[in-house]
């Protein structure tokens, strides 16, 4: 597709002044705390307990599918690090995403962002709740999604500032528990802990195990979970507007955390694969905890499982903060209720958060009505939509390098190598994913409640369209 030359076209619904419009927004973060954040937005239950589903699925090559993920993820928030800090504008890829495709983009993807985010904070709470379960089992799963959910939501009232330090403890806390496990995972195999022989070596013991226990297809259907484990990346561009010199901030997380989350998501699947055997692989807690409990060191489980309970919590926190920044891009320029559109005293979009809870305790009926199942259908719904996401940040980035490098060359102080062929790239191996994700058929009630949703927003644009500006920004 080629970009229009000349400065964008403007009119009042669909031109995006962040100086003007946004005064509000405290500008508060810096390197560290943006890091954390991001990272708090990417690990969460898909690696902390979706790993199980998919190495029962896939076995050993569970490995060079999260290799894979991991290169699609640090190419996807490259593209979309490229474009905040040359454009550190609130809405992120939305507001992009409208300057170069027009409304209909950024109306379908705002909204199929806070759908999805929203089912991530119900994924995240619902992981929390099962692990809280497993020591409380005369307590609903209901009732700790109820009790977790009034947490995260009283912390997101909170100013920018504390609010990234909460969630910097959080997401520091996951990090520290992920990068000790992998050590203890060392020590086990190496015979460093005293008393305890070494075990079988990690090669020999990957010689016996099932690689492809349900062929290519069982693998390809595994794909889009694997993806939804690197989901949340979003949170790096729409923080951008909240950060202090974007440019430097963006950059500078960026190199953090991308080797950050490769280094310690596939140090725990070799980890994972090295201490259980794929055959034993339980689909119901957490291989993390499931390993620790193997090696036989009295408690480790239990403290493991605490810590991951508080790893969930911090995904649930960053997708709240997340879609409460996306809603309000879409009530200010008039694509959701103005209400969601304001920000309160604090600078913060309490309405929008208000409406991201209610959407939350409706999802929290799943828990109640489907125990056993709700995860797994909620985690295929998030992964799909989040690979959705991920094709309009991708799209996106094909056509606004070109605009910025016509119109604004200066501000490209950051780029994505090899364009537009990494683009393509990731492109094509998001599509795979969730063309795969058809040939599980126990991921299928997921998928069509994702795919349902799409449809509805794409069919709610169409309804709503005359009202808008059909002349929106446009390259």
């Amino acid at each position: 597709m080629s970009v229009k030359s000349g400065p964008p076209r403007t009119r009042h619904t669909g031109t995006h002044h962040p100086a003007k419009q946004h005064q509000a927004f405290q500008r508060d973060l810096g390197v560290m705390p943006l890091t954390l954040l991001t990272v708090g937005g990417i690990m969460g239950s898909g690696l902390f307990l979706a790993t199980g589903l998919v190495i029962a699925h896939s076995g050993a090559s569970a490995l060079w599918l999260f290799a894979v993920a991991a290169l699609a993820m640090g190419l996807e928030i490259a593209a979309l690090a490229e474009m905040s800090a040359a454009d550190p504008a609130p809405g992120s890829f939305l507001v992009y995403a409208e300057r170069v495709y027009g409304p209909g983009m950024s109306f379908v993807g705002g909204w199929v962002f806070w759908f999805s985010s929203v089912l991530t904070m119900a994924t995240e709470v619902t992981a929390a709740a099962l692990f809280t379960h497993s020591w409380f089992p005369g307590l609903a799963l209901w009732m700790w999604s109820l009790i977790y959910s009034a947490a995260i939501v009283a912390i997101n009232f909170i100013s920018v500032r504390g609010f990234g330090e909460i969630e910097g403890v959080m997401a520091g806390v996951k990090v520290a528990a992920v990068s000790l496990f992998i050590l203890m995972a060392v020590a086990v195999l190496g015979g460093l802990l005293p008393g305890r022989p070494a075990t079988a070596p990690f090669w020999d013991h990957l010689s016996h195990a099932a690689w492809w226990p349900h062929g290519g297809v069982g693998t390809l259907a595994s794909l889009v979970l694997v993806l939804f484990a690197f989901a949340g990346t979003g949170v790096l561009g729409l923080a951008a507007g909240e950060t202090k010199h974007p440019g430097k901030t963006i950059a500078g997380s960026l190199a953090l955390t991308i080797p950050l989350v490769v280094v310690l998501y596939l140090g725990s699947v070799v980890a994972i694969l090295a201490l259980v055997p794929v055959s034993h692989i339980a689909t119901h807690t957490s291989p993390f905890v499931q390993a620790l409990t193997l090696t036989g060191i009295p408690v480790v489980g239990h403290l493991m499982n605490l810590v991951l309970i508080f790893a969930v919590l911090s995904t649930m926190n960053a997708a709240l903060y997340s879609n409460s920044r996306v809603l309000y891009d879409l009530g200010h320029h008039r694509k959701a209720p103005r209400a969601v559109g304001r920000l309160n005293s604090k600078g913060l979009p309490a309405i929008a958060i208000w409406w991201s809870a209610g959407l939350l305790a409706l999802t929290i009926l799943l828990a109640y009505l489907l125990p056993k199942t709700a995860y797994a259908y909620l985690v295929t719904a998030t992964g799909f939509q989040a690979m959705f996401i991920w094709l309009v940040v991708l799209l996106t980035h094909l056509r606004y390098r070109r605009y910025l490098e016509k119109h604004k060359p200066d501000r490209l102080t950051l780029k994505l190598f090899l364009y537009p062929w990494t683009t393509y790239f990731t492109l094509a191996l998001v599509a795979l994913g969730m063309g795969g994700a058809f040939f599980a058929t126990s991921e299928r009630i997921g998928l069509m409640l994702a795919a349902t949703l799409i449809v509805a927003v794409g069919i709610a644009y169409l309804l709503v369209r005359p009202r808008l500006t059909p002349a929106h920004s446009r390259v």
